[in-house]
Protein backbone atom coordinates (compact mmCIF):
# COMPACT_ATOMS: atom_id res chain seq x y z
CA UNK A 1 0.00 0.00 0.00
CA UNK A 2 1.12 3.59 -1.02
CA UNK A 3 0.07 6.57 1.37
CA UNK A 4 0.89 9.75 -0.08
CA UNK A 5 0.71 12.46 2.23
CA UNK A 6 2.86 15.38 0.20
CA UNK A 7 0.52 18.14 0.17
CA UNK A 8 0.56 21.37 2.01
CA UNK A 9 -2.62 21.56 2.91
CA UNK A 10 -2.71 25.10 1.97
CA UNK A 11 -6.38 25.30 1.99
CA UNK A 12 -6.78 23.28 5.51
CA UNK A 13 -4.09 25.95 7.49
CA UNK A 14 -2.35 22.96 8.89
CA UNK A 15 -1.17 19.63 8.21
CA UNK A 16 -4.64 17.53 7.49
CA UNK A 17 -3.17 14.12 7.89
CA UNK A 18 -2.06 15.28 11.52
CA UNK A 19 -5.50 16.39 12.45
CA UNK A 20 -7.37 14.26 15.02
CA UNK A 21 -11.06 12.52 13.99
CA UNK A 22 -12.51 10.56 17.13
CA UNK A 23 -8.81 11.19 18.68
CA UNK A 24 -6.90 9.64 15.60
CA UNK A 25 -5.15 11.44 13.27
CA UNK A 26 -6.08 11.26 9.54
CA UNK A 27 -3.07 9.67 8.27
CA UNK A 28 -3.69 6.88 11.18
CA UNK A 29 -7.12 6.42 10.07
CA UNK A 30 -6.84 5.54 6.78
CA UNK A 31 -3.93 3.40 7.89
CA UNK A 32 -6.37 1.41 9.95
CA UNK A 33 -8.86 1.03 7.28
CA UNK A 34 -6.06 -0.36 5.11
CA UNK A 35 -5.49 -3.02 7.87
CA UNK A 36 -8.85 -3.83 8.77
CA UNK A 37 -9.48 -4.68 5.03
CA UNK A 38 -6.37 -6.17 3.59
CA UNK A 39 -5.05 -7.66 6.53
CA UNK A 40 -2.26 -6.23 9.53
CA UNK A 41 0.42 -7.94 7.63
CA UNK A 42 0.13 -5.42 4.23
CA UNK A 43 3.35 -3.84 3.55
CA UNK A 44 3.19 0.21 4.24
CA UNK A 45 5.01 2.80 1.95
CA UNK A 46 4.47 6.40 2.38
CA UNK A 47 5.45 9.36 0.17
CA UNK A 48 6.58 12.68 1.98
CA UNK A 49 8.76 15.55 1.84
CA UNK A 50 8.20 15.48 6.03
CA UNK A 51 8.41 11.44 7.42
CA UNK A 52 9.92 12.77 10.29
CA UNK A 53 6.43 14.17 11.23
CA UNK A 54 4.58 11.38 10.31
CA UNK A 55 6.81 8.61 12.24
CA UNK A 56 5.28 7.82 15.49
CA UNK A 57 2.19 7.48 13.76
CA UNK A 58 2.91 4.87 11.33
CA UNK A 59 5.67 2.79 13.04
CA UNK A 60 7.14 0.09 10.88
CA UNK A 61 5.89 2.59 7.43
CA UNK A 62 9.22 2.34 4.93
CA UNK A 63 9.37 5.85 4.21
CA UNK A 64 9.97 7.22 0.49
CA UNK A 65 11.37 10.80 0.83
CA UNK A 66 9.41 12.67 -1.75
CA UNK A 67 11.83 15.16 -3.87
CA UNK A 68 9.94 16.83 -6.41
CA UNK A 69 6.89 18.54 -4.75
CA UNK A 70 4.91 18.52 -8.33
CA UNK A 71 1.54 16.77 -7.31
CA UNK A 72 0.45 13.29 -6.56
CA UNK A 73 1.21 12.18 -9.85
CA UNK A 74 4.77 12.74 -9.69
CA UNK A 75 4.98 11.26 -6.24
CA UNK A 76 2.95 8.17 -7.38
CA UNK A 77 6.15 7.66 -10.08
CA UNK A 78 9.00 8.46 -7.20
CA UNK A 79 7.83 5.77 -5.24
CA UNK A 80 6.50 3.20 -7.42
CA UNK A 81 10.01 1.26 -8.39
CA UNK A 82 10.29 0.56 -4.63
CA UNK A 83 7.48 -1.50 -4.34
CA UNK A 84 7.78 -4.86 -5.64
CA UNK A 85 3.91 -6.55 -5.10
CA UNK A 86 1.91 -7.32 -8.95
CA UNK A 87 -1.09 -4.34 -7.25
CA UNK A 88 -0.35 -1.29 -5.37
CA UNK A 89 -3.11 0.17 -3.45
CA UNK A 90 -2.68 4.31 -3.91
CA UNK A 91 -4.72 5.91 -1.06
CA UNK A 92 -4.44 10.00 -0.34
CA UNK A 93 -3.91 10.53 3.47
CA UNK A 94 -6.93 12.66 4.24
CA UNK A 95 -9.89 10.02 3.53
CA UNK A 96 -11.21 10.02 6.97
CA UNK A 97 -14.40 7.70 5.74
CA UNK A 98 -12.44 4.60 4.28
CA UNK A 99 -14.49 1.64 4.37
CA UNK A 100 -12.45 -1.54 5.78
CA UNK A 101 -14.97 -4.13 4.15
CA UNK A 102 -15.26 -2.37 1.11
CA UNK A 103 -10.84 -2.01 0.24
CA UNK A 104 -11.23 -5.79 1.02
CA UNK A 105 -13.70 -6.31 -1.32
CA UNK A 106 -11.93 -4.09 -4.08
CA UNK A 107 -8.50 -6.67 -3.38
CA UNK A 108 -10.62 -9.35 -3.92
CA UNK A 109 -12.13 -7.73 -7.14
CA UNK A 110 -8.41 -8.16 -8.46
CA UNK A 111 -8.63 -11.81 -9.68
CA UNK A 112 -11.36 -10.53 -11.93
CA UNK A 113 -9.48 -7.53 -13.83
CA UNK A 114 -8.01 -8.55 -17.01
CA UNK A 115 -4.54 -8.63 -17.77
CA UNK A 116 -4.71 -5.63 -20.13
CA UNK A 117 -5.93 -3.42 -16.96
CA UNK A 118 -3.61 -1.31 -15.68
CA UNK A 119 -5.58 0.42 -12.84
CA UNK A 120 -8.64 -0.60 -10.89
CA UNK A 121 -10.61 2.14 -9.27
CA UNK A 122 -14.09 3.88 -8.83
CA UNK A 123 -15.58 6.42 -11.13
CA UNK A 124 -16.19 10.05 -10.17
CA UNK A 125 -17.45 13.27 -11.74
CA UNK A 126 -14.01 13.81 -13.10
CA UNK A 127 -13.28 10.49 -14.77
CA UNK A 128 -11.77 8.29 -12.25
CA UNK A 129 -11.19 8.44 -8.35
CA UNK A 130 -7.07 8.27 -8.57
CA UNK A 131 -6.32 8.36 -5.23
CA UNK A 132 -8.48 5.90 -3.56
CA UNK A 133 -7.57 2.59 -5.84
CA UNK A 134 -5.26 -0.18 -7.43
CA UNK A 135 -2.56 0.29 -10.00
CA UNK A 136 -0.58 -2.23 -10.95
CA UNK A 137 3.14 -2.16 -10.71
CA UNK A 138 3.70 -2.72 -14.59
CA UNK A 139 1.81 0.72 -15.68
CA UNK A 140 5.14 2.34 -14.69
CA UNK A 141 6.57 2.46 -18.17
CA UNK A 142 2.85 3.94 -19.56
CA UNK A 143 2.70 6.20 -16.67
CA UNK A 144 6.47 7.39 -16.97
CA UNK A 145 5.91 7.69 -21.15
CA UNK A 146 3.06 10.24 -19.94
CA UNK A 147 5.30 11.87 -18.21
CA UNK A 148 8.35 12.58 -20.63
CA UNK A 149 5.54 14.18 -22.99
CA UNK A 150 4.54 16.47 -20.28
CA UNK A 151 1.41 14.91 -18.51
CA UNK A 152 1.38 15.84 -15.12
CA UNK A 153 -2.08 14.91 -13.78
CA UNK A 154 -3.34 11.30 -13.31
CA UNK A 155 -6.28 12.13 -14.79
CA UNK A 156 -4.71 12.84 -18.08
CA UNK A 157 -2.90 9.96 -18.17
CA UNK A 158 -6.02 7.33 -17.18
CA UNK A 159 -7.48 8.46 -19.84
CA UNK A 160 -5.30 6.74 -21.71
CA UNK A 161 -5.14 3.15 -19.95
CA UNK A 162 -7.63 0.17 -19.38
CA UNK A 163 -9.15 0.45 -16.22
CA UNK A 164 -10.73 -2.13 -14.45
CA UNK A 165 -14.19 -1.09 -12.83
CA UNK A 166 -14.92 -0.76 -8.91
CA UNK A 167 -17.31 0.20 -7.25
CA UNK A 168 -17.86 2.04 -3.79
CA UNK A 169 -21.61 1.32 -2.57
CA UNK A 170 -20.90 3.99 -0.31
CA UNK A 171 -19.08 6.91 -1.67
CA UNK A 172 -19.18 8.94 0.96
CA UNK A 173 -15.67 6.95 1.66
CA UNK A 174 -13.97 8.47 -0.91
CA UNK A 175 -14.71 12.37 0.62
CA UNK A 176 -11.38 13.97 1.42
CA UNK A 177 -10.88 16.82 3.95
CA UNK A 178 -9.33 19.60 2.02
CA UNK A 179 -10.70 22.40 4.22
CA UNK A 180 -12.25 23.28 7.82
CA UNK A 181 -15.73 23.17 6.24
CA UNK A 182 -14.92 19.49 5.11
CA UNK A 183 -14.22 18.94 8.75
CA UNK A 184 -17.21 20.13 10.07
CA UNK A 185 -18.91 18.26 7.30
CA UNK A 186 -16.98 15.27 9.33
CA UNK A 187 -17.87 16.07 12.56
CA UNK A 188 -21.83 16.93 11.81
CA UNK A 189 -22.15 13.51 10.05
CA UNK A 190 -20.59 11.50 13.28
CA UNK A 191 -23.45 13.78 15.42
CA UNK A 192 -25.74 11.97 12.81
Amino acid sequence: MLLLAGGHSSRMGRDKALIEIDGKPLIGRVWEAVRGGLGAGVPLWAITPWPDRYREVLPGCVWIEERYNEGPFAAFLQALPHIQSEWVLVLACDLPDLDAGVLGRWARALADAPDSALAALVPCAKGWEPLCGFYRRRCFPSAMQYLAEGGRSFQGWLERIQIFELSAANSAMLRNCNTPEDLSEQGERALS
